[in-house]
């Protein structure tokens, strides 16, 4: 019989408390509710001799319980009101002796499983096996979006005795544990038993919820039919995944968000701040649309590309069951031919099939007049034929003005200034952003201003419709005080300079000034200097200025014949390098000027072994 929890049948929980007699019962569940757990206590437990709970490692309690939250989805408004009894309930349940539960490690568990065998008339035993989990809505006792396909049986067939071999294979295996595996505060393991471990978890819950979180939960379960069906089925296909069950509770807000907003819009940005896991929660929606038939192209960073190239299956990841699949390119393949490659050809990327384009590190894409920027415009996202998404991904959006995440939302729309009009209201992209910037100059040109004043005074604006429907941004204080108080980051130490500063050097105050007061000749960079008389350079310097009158391509042309001229030059690039050194990492500063010292000293060296032997020598 078919059980989906839609037809005329019996729904999962009415076939247990009609079929329910003396006898064992197994079940090999993904997830569990409290309300799901209570409902077998209450109406199994007076016959049933005894219990086996397989769990998959998806109970992880280090935060928070998804599986018992209450703003849950999978909780109706009742449970949520009988919380706290439910609760007591389960844990009742849990303690008795009949009741045994296993977890595998480090297996995700996608099998649903209820296998109940009587003890005195084998007509009596039964299976139910398909999808659903042991939660309020997977055993139908709360209405859901969800479809659950089930096959049910009675008797002793052939199918019930496969599924019970099939159970005790996977009861005596070694990936079942009767204690979970656990981190302590140093970050070592330790095992705990695992039953035990489960009503500690679920005894925190005896505790009442506030009446905002109350709210909370009523207002989500009175306005979710309001949700796109398309989103809600990716999400149910997702919680199979081990990326998405990987991920905290902010993390799949995030994801739940942003594919709302690619559905809708075609594409999204990812925002948050650093350390809170952008590239896990970009994994989760591009394993989405995997699954969906999407090709999923991830452009990045060079330096990048193991953070992005371990998680591809056959990698031996910790997602390596999701098997992940997706091109990896690099900002600078965004030219003509450099999309090609030994795996597929520049024609892949815009054929007729739908694709997800991640760009991480976003803002490195900010200059719409870049010669990358252009190509991943023109000729990748105009020409595709098939449905286009976009998902970039940036904790830095802005770089200098507002023009940078401008032209960021105009990659979602394949640089169409207006392609926000018919999903927005937006009509012209660059006039809302070039209004949004004349606030932000006038407010910052305002003495004792605030923030609160600039949020005034463009809060009607076309910006905020752009970032409230397309952007995902939050910091930590924000993920603490919205998601989860317990939540713990890492807390930077600040640095200690040891170093001398740009202000401190003297009466320079700024890197301008100290590379005018550089008084570098960089001789080694620059031998030709040497070789030429004094004579010889006033005859340059006329010769220059002689062309100079004739026209710029003579005095360009004279400049390019002149090793002089050139290696000045050189030595010019050399010293602006040594100042991005300086500004970006000392010690990179200190690698460079250790090079440039090494150099001269064998400059030095060959000379003085020339003047000695008088044998000539090259300088490398």
């Amino acid at each position: 019989m078919i059980l989906d929890n839609e037809n005329e049948n019996l729904k999962v929980h009415e076939w247990i408390s009609k079929y329910n007699e003396d006898g064992v019962f197994d079940i090999v569940t993904g997830y569990f509710t409290i309300g799901a757990l209570a409902f077998l206590a209450e109406n199994t437990n007076e016959k049933i001799e005894k219990y086996r709970f397989i769990l998959g490692d998806i109970v992880n309690f280090d935060e928070k319980v998804k599986a018992i939250d209450l703003l849950n989805e999978n909780i109706d408004i009742d449970t949520a009101f009988k919380l706290s009894r439910l609760a007591k309930e389960a844990v009742g349940f849990l303690q008795l002796n009949k009741v045994v539960a296993k977890t595998l490690e480090p297996n995700f568990c996608h099998a649903k499983l209820y296998l109940k065998t009587a003890s005195h008339d084998d007509r009596n035993h039964y299976f139910v096996s398909g999808s659903s989990n042991l939660t309020d809505a997977g055993i139908g006792r709360k209405t859901t979006s969800n479809i659950e396909l089930n096959i049910a049986e009675t008797g002793n067939n052939g199918q019930f005795k496969e599924l019970t071999n099939w159970f005790e294979s996977l009861w005596q295996s070694p990936k079942a544990h009767l204690k979970k595996t656990l981190l302590d505060e140093r970050g070592k393991t330790y095992q705990e038993d695992f039953k035990q471990y489960l009503i500690d978890e679920i005894s925190k819950l005896f505790a009442l919820y506030s009446p905002e979180q109350i709210y909370f939960k009523i207002l989500h379960e009175l306005f979710k039919e309001n949700e796109n069906p398309e989103v809600t089925k990716q999400l149910i296909k997702l919680e199979d995944t081990k990326i998405y069950n990987t991920l905290y509770d902010f993390q799949k807000s995030g994801v739940n968000s942003l594919l709302k907003m690619l559905n809708k819009y075609n594409g999204a940005i990812l925002a948050d701040a650093v350390g809170l896991g952008k590239t896990w929660s970009a994994l989760a929606v591009m394993k989405s649309y995997q699954m969906l038939g999407h090709e999923v192209v991830l452009i990045c960073p060079k330096k990048l590309e193991q953070n992005w190239t371990q998680y591809l299956k056959r990698q031996n990841s910790i997602f390596e069951d999701d098997k992940f699949d997706y091109e990896v390119r690099f900002h600078t393949d965004l030219r003509q031919g450099g999309m090609h490659s030994s795996r597929v050809n520049e024609e892949f990327f815009t054929n007729d099939k739908p694709k997800l384009f991640v760009i991480d590190e976003s803002h490195n894409l900010r200059n719409d007049k870049s010669s990358r920027y252009n190509y991943l415009v023109d000729e990748i996202l105009k020409k595709s034929k098939g449905d286009i998404k976009v998902l970039l991904l940036s904790a830095t959006p802005i770089n200098n003005s507002f023009r940078d995440v401008r032209n960021q939302f105009k990659l979602i729309v394949k640089g169409n200034n207006a392609g926000f009009k018919e999903s927005l209201d937006i009509n012209n992209i660059e006039h809302t952003f070039r209004e949004v910037q004349r606030e932000f100059n006038k407010w910052g040109s305002q003495d004792g201003a605030t923030l609160a004043d600039f949020h005034q005074s463009i809060k009607e604006s076309a910006f905020f419709r752009l970032t409230d429907n397309l952007l995902v941004a939050r910091t930590r204080k924000n993920v603490k005080a919205n998601f989860d108080k317990t939540l713990q980051f890492p807390t930077h130490k600040k640095p200690i300079n040891i170093f001398k500063t740009p202000l401190k050097f003297g009466d320079v105050e700024n890197f301008a000034e100290l590379m005018e007061n550089m008084k570098l000749n960089l001789s080694a960079y620059q031998p030709s200097y040497y070789a030429v008389s004094k004579e010889d350079r006033k005859e340059k310097e006329k010769l220059k200025k002689e062309l100079k009158k004739k026209g710029e391509k003579g005095e360009k042309d004279a400049v390019l014949r002149d090793d002089v001229q050139r290696e000045h030059f050189l030595v010019k690039m050399m010293m602006i390098l040594m100042l991005k050194r300086l500004e970006s990492s000392w010690h990179s500063f200190l690698v460079t000027v250790e090079r440039i010292y090494a150099h001269h000293e064998n400059a030095l060296s060959k000379i003085n072994n020339y003047q000695e032997s008088k044998k000539e020598a090259f300088i490398a």
